[in-house]
């Protein structure tokens, strides 16, 4: 018996050592998968920028009035560039990461196109352009944040429980920032959400600022490192 079983174990070894030679050589043969890249700091860049420009428009910032600025920023940096690395999200599996810069990627877009004259969205309403102060802002812009608020931003909020507190941060403040607009627009006399919906808007992009800054200072790159506050159920 003794002997059956060192004959049993050197036939595992010799299986075990021609096995390794065959996936050495498999492996030689095939050319190693390209390196994949982050996505996630260039969609937060993009989000706190795009937010960014937003709160200074609806705070009147140096008199602002006409948000002619905020339809480049819109169109690419908020839709393509957020849309874009959404893809790339999904490429790395990440679920969350995809949706949500798919999602709002969306939404930036859309809200280019309402200050586009081409698309006639604005001449609908009689106004061109579309000013602060017009009625597309107490109408039209009021359905497009109803969808958002409860329907987007409040989902999200409730998946990013357990991510981080910079991530769960941001999305608490911008569900306050759609909720703030949404009543404006329902009620355009009270400028007093139309102040509130932009300083929360603020907040969101400084902490989508925060985590760009986070998640991009690695080791590797730079001496700094910020925190972002694991929210993950530990074991």
């Amino acid at each position: 018996m003794p002997e059956t079983t060192s004959i049993y174990l050197q036939d595992l070894k010799d299986l075990s050592s021609r096995g390794e030679r065959i996936s050495r050589r498999s492996t030689m043969s095939r050319p190693a998968p390209p390196k994949l890249g982050n996505p996630t700091p260039l969609g937060l860049s993009a989000f706190a920028m795009s937010t960014f420009i937003a709160s200074l428009y609806g705070l009147g910032v140096l008199g602002i009035n006409v948000p002619n600025v905020l339809v480049g920023v819109s169109l690419f940096t908020g839709g393509v560039v957020q849309f874009a690395c959404g893809m790339w999200e999904y490429r790395v599996g990440n679920t969350f990461g995809g949706t949500g810069f798919s999602a709002f990627g969306g939404f930036w877009a859309s809200l280019g196109a309402i200050y586009i004259p081409g698309f006639g969205i604005q001449e609908a309403y009689g106004f061109m352009p579309v000013s602060r102060n017009a009625t597309i802002d107490s109408t039209g812009l009021c359905t497009q944040n109803c969808g958002y608020t409860p329907g987007v931003t409040f989902i999200f909020t409730l998946a990013c429980l357990r991510t981080n507190a910079g991530v769960l941060g941001a999305f608490v403040a911008l569900t306050i920032a759609f909720a703030s607009d949404t009543i404006y627009h329902l009620t355009p006399t009270n400028t007093i959400f139309l102040k509130v919906g932009a300083i929360f808007e603020l907040i969101t992009s400084m902490t989508v600022f925060y985590c760009l800054a986070a998640v991009l200072l690695t080791p590797d790159l730079s001496p700094i490192s910020l925190p972002l506050y694991d929210l993950s159920k530990k074991e």
